[in-house]
């Protein structure tokens, strides 16, 4: 037997508003201009141009403020209409989550304290470059059709590093699979004319080192192609082969006793080695990824900061007017559907431009609070960070921790003397031998220091560092300063040995 029975339970749900808000926050500057541009084509309501500009409009001052306090009574109720509406037929709903995951940026949002790495836009715009300017040299090579056929294959099966890790057979497969439909259908493609198209991609194409099968492989096609001393160029291919392993350690005694050459002449293998690539395929990668454009510009001005964003790319936007009338205009009788539409669409373009000045507002008043916090730090050249935390920022402008730390997520701020990451001015407190507290930050700048100017040819260890750190009056432990070495990307003392 069925049973019916009525409940109530309370649910809370985040509106579709908020969840714009939250995302545009999170995103940096050059993912922005993007959507923009992408909302602008999808979003009929939207136009570029200030909100409030009454040159188009062509009406008095007096009409014009009239016109826009109708026009934002008119925005208001709307939105508690559609809310309305909403409730009623849950599958008008729009899934911005589902919006953002097809952009091409990280959206993680969480606000769980996590360090999320938002990788710039642009890197999609290179993600296959690569590849097109191996078809492009291959396709310009005066190779058969058939050749180039198999040498498309080939740099289609590359990784991202620009190694080719598929087995020659499987490829070959593959070749023979795809072949239908095209003019080599009643051919078969062999192991030979693999291999003759495969070695003019290692070694006719760039860059150096590209299809190469492995990092010994990689770095020797390199040096067989580099224009330097044949002796040098084959003392260097027999270290990788035969002594990879003194190599990546810098056992110079090693390769100097087994090649029965000076340690002058290891000086200068090392030193050539050292300058191959060995990711090919990031050869135009890296250059996408390091490209920063600030969110924020800091400028002194009469001995104070000047905070300003920077939006110079970004159009300002408006409600379409047309539109506007069009909806307002109680003689037209629109049907159902003409009106879902335009009231959906009038809802998302409103929340998108509040979405974008809430945005602005939000880094303006943390970064205010950053320079208030950190000015001793702005004032003498970027030196002297203080220990400060997200929670501390919050408290000062009446905000969720969870909302700063989603704002300065991937966010730049271009000041007198260089351009800082957000995240970087939030670091946590050690103490010193005086019992003041340090920002970690200022311990990572000190470590540096010490490594820069240690005797190469006896790099400090880790406990070295850490008692010449205590010395200064910073107790830091060899496990910590290990910690912070490989934060800054500094390998340890046996790697960073060097013949002087």
């Amino acid at each position: 037997m069925l049973n019916q029975s009525l409940s109530q339970k309370q649910t809370q749900k985040t509106l579709p508003k908020i969840i714009m808000q939250q995302n545009i926050l999170a995103i940096p500057l050059l993912s922005l201009d993007n959507i923009i541009k992408r909302e602008l084509e999808l979003n009929p309501m939207l136009e570029e141009g200030s909100e409030y500009e009454q040159e188009e409009a062509g009406l008095s001052d007096d009409a014009a403020s009239s016109d826009i306090n109708e026009e934002k009574a008119k925005i208001d109720e709307d939105d508690v209409n559609y809310e309305s509406e909403k409730e009623k037929n849950s599958d008008e709903e729009y899934d911005w989550d589902e919006y953002f995951d097809n952009e091409e940026f990280d959206r993680s949002v969480s606000g769980s304290g996590k360090e999320d790495n938002y990788e710039p836009v642009i890197a999609s715009e290179y993600s296959n470059s690569l590849k097109d300017r191996l078809n492009l040299q291959l396709h310009l090579s005066g190779l058969s059709d058939k050749l180039i056929f198999i040498g498309e294959e080939i740099i289609w099966s590359l990784n991202e590093e620009g190694f080719l890790t598929d087995a020659d057979e499987d490829i070959i497969t593959d070749l023979n699979k795809i072949k239908t439909g095209t003019a080599f259908e009643k051919e078969d493609f062999t192991k030979e004319e693999f291999e003759e198209t495969l070695k003019f991609i290692q070694l006719k194409t760039d860059p150096p080192g590209i299809a190469a099968r492995s990092l010994k492989d990689c770095l020797i096609l390199q040096i067989r192609r580099s224009e330097n001393d044949e002796e040098l160029k084959k003392n260097s291919i027999d270290i990788i082969e035969n002594h990879f392993e003194d190599l990546r350690l810098k056992r110079y005694e090693n390769i100097s006793k087994s090649l029965n050459i000076d340690l002058q002449h290891v000086k200068e293998i090392f030193e050539f080695i050292q300058k191959l690539n060995p990711r090919p395929g990031n050869d135009v990668q890296i250059s996408a990824k390091d490209y920063i454009i600030p969110d924020l510009i800091i400028k002194k001005n009469e001995g104070d900061f000047e905070i300003m964003l920077n939006d110079g790319n970004s159009p300002s936007l408006r409600i379409n007017r047309a539109y506007r009338k069009l909806y307002k205009d109680k003689t037209n009788k629109l049907d159902k559907e003409t009106k879902e539409f335009i009231v959906n669409n009038f809802n998302k373009a409103k929340w998108f431009i509040d979405a974008i000045n809430s945005r602005k507002d939000t880094l303006l008043k943390i970064m205010s609070a950053i320079v208030e916090r950190q000015r001793y730090f702005f004032e003498n050249n970027d030196t002297g960070l203080k220990p400060l935390f997200e929670k501390e920022i919050a408290e000062d402008i009446h905000m969720d921790p969870s909302t700063v730390s989603r704002a300065v997520r991937g966010k730049y701020v271009q000041t007198p003397s260089g351009i800082h990451e957000l995240r970087s001015f939030f670091t946590t407190a050690l103490s010193n031998s005086e019992g003041e507290d340090v920002s970690n930050s200022e311990v990572k700048i000190t470590l540096k220091e010490l490594i820069d100017s240690e005797d190469k040819s006896k790099p400090l260890s880790d406990e070295d560092l850490s008692q010449a750190l205590n010395n200064k009056g910073l107790k830091i432990a060899r496990r910590t300063v290990a910690k912070y070495r490989e934060s800054l990307n500094i390998p340890p003392s046996k790697l960073r040995r060097e013949i002087l």
